[in-house]
């Protein structure tokens, strides 16, 4: 009987505890809420523990909310992820970036974004293993080097869209990033050489997804540059490359089925 008391108290005192644990965060997350809604108006975000801040830099990020003015006190040397697709952000606030655990950074339209802000990001953060750079136009080679030369633990890359790279980009990526899984770089300027180079450089083997998408320079050689050298490829897609024949659909015949090329699309001209 006795024993049965104290379960039931325990039972009881450990609801009232799970109650009263989720009623303090339902707080934090209020108070997180309205500091991030005004957090310009606190110089002391700064000053608050990384768990906080990370709680605010969460919400900041899903409502665009973090600009180059604030993210200087919202990010700590902790600071692990940053996504800021939906932020007006300029290289400002990638200068203001001091985290060297950082893993993932996703600038998605950042049209402000150029390869300065970029060289001074990959110099702090050489732990990064996800960089996202769809549509940031103004990014030049430079830019893509010294993520290269400083971020070599690199797995995703996604250059979709960003018109003023050349081949000297995928170059860099295939010369220096060995743990390269996945690359995007749909709708650029890049050449058979650049696809080359990536092909058969260090991350040939690691290789698993390729998009090249829409890349108007790029001939049947780049796609058996692909296949000759990459084992690893699952996912290759290169439709609406407008030099790319026929060949290069006989070629794949016998590459697509388990454990072998599992999506492929491509257009024949």
């Amino acid at each position: 009987m006795i024993s049965s008391q104290l379960a039931l108290k325990r039972c009881i005192n450990s609801t009232v505890r799970d109650r009263n644990m989720a009623t303090i965060d339902s707080l934090m997350s209020l108070c997180a809420f309205s500091v991030a809604q005004r957090s310009d108006d606190y110089d002391e975000i700064r000053m608050l523990p990384a768990a906080v801040k990370d709680r605010l830099l969460r919400i900041m990020m899903s409502y665009g909310t973090v600009t180059d003015s604030n993210i200087s006190q919202l990010v700590h040397s902790g600071t692990h992820t940053l996504d800021l697709q939906n932020c007006k952000v300029s290289d400002s606030a990638l200068q203001q970036i001091h985290c060297p655990q950082l893993r993932t950074i996703l600038l998605r339209g950042c049209a402000d974004i150029t390869s300065e802000g970029l060289e001074v990001l990959a110099s702090r953060s050489p732990y990064l293993q996800v960089v996202d750079l769809t549509g940031c136009t103004a990014v030049t080679d430079s830019g893509i080097q010294a993520l290269a030369r400083h971020c070599k633990c690199l797995e995703v890359v996604s250059l979709r869209g960003c018109t003023a790279l050349s081949d000297r980009a995928l170059l860099e990526l295939g010369e220096n990033c060995r743990m390269l899984h996945s690359i995007y770089f749909s709708g650029t300027e890049v050449t058979d050489q650049g696809v080359i180079g990536l092909a058969t450089g260090v991350c040939s083997h690691s290789l698993k997804e390729l998009q090249m998408i829409r890349c108007r320079n790029l001939t049947d050689v780049a796609v058996t540059a692909v296949l000759a050298n990459c084992a690893n490829i699952r996912i290759f897609n290169f439709h609406g490359c407008p030099l790319i024949t026929d060949k290069s659909r006989e070629a794949l015949q016998n590459l697509i089925g388990p454990n072998k090329i599992q999506q492929v699309s491509w257009t024949v001209y």
